[in-house]
């Protein structure tokens, strides 16, 4: 099992995006590069970064410069790996913050955009910003992608 935000971890984050055909048929179009930042976790604060676009997705240590910055402390982050809060609540509580260049949203469309609802939203029926078309789409698409690393993830 390996410890969530791990060196570990994070392989296996990079391992099931490598794998999964519809986040990396979705990821077609300009890179979107979206830094996530955890504060206050048992090792202190982690970074990483996630590379979508022209077609692959990366996920890489140590929080690269990005387009966009999702900030979170352990307990929200831990809670949207572990499924037992959303990414959208998060972001609507205010336990999860979005900085940079937010427009950058609307470059990419997710596999499912005409259906105009992603992955675990799509069952509680929660639209995100620019739900229809960008990068937006392709975000709401990620909960999905990595919800099997919840298994081998020791919080």
């Amino acid at each position: 099992m390996a410890r969530f935000l791990s060196p570990e971890w994070l392989d296996g984050m990079a391992a099931a995006a490598a794998a999964s055909e519809a986040l990396l048929e979705a990821a077609t179009g300009p890179e979107l590069r979206i830094r996530q930042l955890v504060r206050g976790g048992p090792d202190g604060d982690v970074a990483y970064t996630v590379r979508i676009g022209g077609g692959r997705v990366s996920v890489e240590p140590d929080g690269h410069a990005a387009d966009l910055d999702v900030v979170s402390d352990y307990a929200t982050a831990a809670a949207i790996s572990q499924g037992r809060l959303s990414p959208a609540a998060a972001f609507a509580t205010g336990r999860r913050k979005l900085a940079g260049r937010v427009g950058m949203l609307a470059g990419l469309r997710g596999p499912n955009a005409e259906a105009g609802l992603r992955g675990p939203n799509a069952e509680a029926g929660l639209r995100g910003p620019n739900a229809d078309t960008g990068h937006a789409a392709l975000l709401f698409e990620l909960g999905d992608v990595f919800g099997p690393l919840r298994a081998t993830t020791e919080y």
